[in-house]
C-alpha cells in the first residue's frame, strides 16, 4: 500500500546557543536540569544569546507505505540549502525514532532518538563537519493528520552547541 499526497508543511524553529560540549561526554542521557540557564552566565548578552525563532512554509509530498512514512521536501533560499531535498521519516511502529536526510547541495543523515546521542557527518560544498546530536523529547503525531515536535541539542564539532525545538505541521 503507497499513498502519496501533496501537502503544506509549516516549521517552526527556536534555536539558542548553550555553553555546554556533546563532544567527548560520556553516553549518560541529558536531562532538562542538566543544561545551563544562559541568562545566568556573566558574558551573556542578550542581542547575540537570545533565542532565534523562524517560520517556513513550503510545499511538498506526505508518502505512506505499510513499513515508513516520509515527508519530502525541496530546501528554499532561506533555509540557506537551496538545492538539496529534505526527507524526515520514521517507520509507524517506532514514531520517536525520526530521520532527517539531507541530499543535494548539502548532505547528511540526522538521527533522532529521545535521550539518545547520534554522531553523523553533514556535507556541504565548502567542507565536511562532524555533527552530534543529543535528542531530548520526540513527539510524533504525524501518522494521524497531527505534527512532529524535536527538542534536541546539535554541536558542530568545535562550534557552540545549540538548542533547537522544532515543530512540523502538516495540511
Amino acid at each position: 500500500m503507497l499513498t502519496k499526497k501533496n501537502v503544506m508543511i509549516t516549521m517552526k524553529t527556536l534555536r539558542q546557543g548553550l555553553s555546554v560540549s556533546l563532544f567527548g561526554r560520556a553516553e549518560e542521557p541529558i536531562e532538562e536540569e542538566d543544561l545551563p540557564v544562559e541568562e545566568d552566565r556573566e558574558d551573556y548578552d542578550p542581542e547575540f544569546d537570545a533565542p532565534e525563532e523562524s517560520e517556513i512554509m513550503t510545499e511538498g509530498y506526505l508518502i505512506k507505505t505499510s513499513n515508513r512514512i516520509d515527508l519530502i521536501y525541496k530546501e528554499g533560499e532561506l533555509t540557506g540549502m537551496e538545492g538539496s531535498t529534505t526527507k524526515i521519516g520514521f517507520h509507524p511502529d517506532y514514531p520517536t525514532l525520526v530521520s532527517m536526510l539531507r541530499s543535494g547541495v548539502v548532505n547528511t543523515a540526522l538521527v533522532f532518538e529521545p535521550q539518545r546521542r547520534h554522531h553523523c557527518v553533514y556535507n556541504t560544498p565548502f567542507s565536511s563537519f562532524e555533527v552530534c546530536v543529543h535528542t531530548l523529547e520526540v513527539r510524533n503525531d504525524l501518522p494521524n493528520g497531527g505534527e512532529l515536535y524535536l527538542d534536541y541539542l546539535i554541536e558542530i564539532h568545535g562550534a557552540k552547541t545549540e538548542r533547537c525545538k522544532m515543530t512540523v505541521t502538516v495540511r
